[in-house]
C-alpha cells in the first residue's frame, strides 16, 4: 500500500513470504516504474501517458469487496474532479454499505444537487432514511426514484418491501406486483411477495411465491429460513424442519435459521436436540451471545 492509502497489490489465496519481500522492494515510485512493472516487455511510448483511473480501480475494488480500497480511490477521484457525480454517488453506497450513514447522506444528496435525475442515488437515498427510520422521507425518495423511471424494478422492489414493514399492505402489493410484473423471475421480488402474503396469511399465495423464489435461488437463506417459519405456524413440522435444515446447510453462517430449528424441536419437546443445534451454531460462531443464552435456558 502506498503512502497515501492506495493498494499497489491485492494478494488473493496462498501468499509466499520470498513473493511478497520481492514485491515489497520494488513498489513503483515514478511513471516510469508502473510502465516497466505493467508491461510485458522494455518500449518506447511514443503518444500520450499512461495514467491511473482511479474511478476504474474503485469499481473494481467494491465489485470485489475490498470497500476501503474502493473508498480511497473515489476520494481520489473527488479530489481532482469535486464535480463528479458518479464518484460521488459510489462513495456514498460504499458508505451506506459500511453503515457510516452520516457520510453516506453527504454523498448521495451531493450526487443529486450535481445530477438531479440520479435514479440510483435516489433508491438509495430511500434506503438510507428507512434506515435511520424516517419513512416518510424514504417512501418521498423511493417515489422520486420511480418518477424518473417507473420500471426500475430495485426501487420498485424497496418500496414494496419499506410498505410492508409498516404494514401498508396495499400499496406494498401494487408496488411489488409491478415489479414481478417486469421481472418474473426474480427471486428477491418473489420473496418479497412472499413476506407479504405471510403477514396476511394468505397462505397458499405465500407458499407459490416462497417456492418460486427458491426455485431461482435454491440456497435464498431468507426465503427457507422464513418459509420454515411459515410451516411451523401452519404446524407443519417435519417441512419446516427441511427448509431450516436446508438453510444451515447451504448458508452456515446464518444464524437465524439454527435458532428457529432449536425453538422448533423445543416445541416437539427434543431439548436433546435443540441443543446439540445450539453447539452445531456455537462451534462455528464461539462469542455469539444469543446463542449461549439460549443454551443456557435448555439446562
Amino acid at each position: 500500500m502506498e503512502p497515501d492509502g492506495i493498494l499497489v497489490k491485492v494478494y488473493q489465496g496462498e501468499i509466499h513470504s520470498d513473493r511478497l519481500a520481492r514485491d515489497l522492494e520494488q513498489v513503483p515510485q515514478t511513471s516510469a516504474d508502473r510502465v516497466k512493472l505493467g508491461l510485458p516487455f522494455p518500449g518506447t511510448l511514443h503518444l500520450g501517458a499512461f495514467q491511473r483511473n482511479d474511478f476504474t480501480y474503485g469499481v473494481a475494488f467494491f465489485q470485489r469487496g475490498y470497500l476501503g480500497a474502493a473508498s480511497e480511490s473515489f476520494k481520489q477521484v473527488i479530489a481532482s474532479h469535486p464535480d463528479d457525480a458518479e464518484a460521488h454517488y459510489n462513495l456514498g453506497t460504499l458508505y451506506l454499505r459500511r453503515k457510516n450513514l452520516v457520510a453516506a447522506r453527504e454523498s448521495l444528496e451531493r450526487t443529486v444537487q450535481l445530477k438531479p435525475n440520479h435514479t440510483e442515488a435516489w433508491n438509495n437515498l430511500g434506503m438510507l432514511a428507512a434506515e435511520e427510520g424516517h419513512i416518510d422521507e424514504a417512501v418521498q425518495n423511493f417515489n422520486r426514484c420511480l418518477e424518473l423511471r417507473p420500471n426500475y424494478v430495485i426501487g420498485l422492489l424497496n418500496l414494496g418491501n419499506l410498505l410492508r414493514r409498516e404494514k401498508q399492505f396495499a400499496r406494498s402489493e401494487e408496488a411489488l406486483s409491478r415489479a414481478l410484473a417486469l421481472e418474473p423471475e426474480n427471486p428477491e421480488v418473489n420473496y418479497g411477495l412472499g413476506m407479504l402474503y405471510a403477514e396476511q396469511d394468505e397462505i397458499s399465495k405465500a407458499e407459490r411465491r416462497f417456492e418460486r423464489a427458491l426455485k431461482l435461488r435454491p440456497d435464498y437463506a431468507d426465503a427457507l429460513n422464513n418459509f420454515g417459519v411459515l410451516l411451523v405456524r401452519e404446524k407443519r413440522f417435519a417441512s419446516a424442519k427441511e427448509k431450516f435444515l436446508d438453510c444451515i446447510q447451504s448458508n452456515p453462517d446464518f444464524d437465524q435459521a439454527y435458532f428457529n430449528l432449536a425453538r422448533l424441536y423445543v416445541l416437539l419437546h427434543k431439548k436433546d436436540e435443540a441443543r446439540t443445534v445450539l453447539e452445531n451454531l456455537l462451534r462455528r460462531k464461539p462469542e455469539h451471545a444469543m446463542a449461549q443464552q439460549a443454551l443456557k435456558m435448555l439446562e
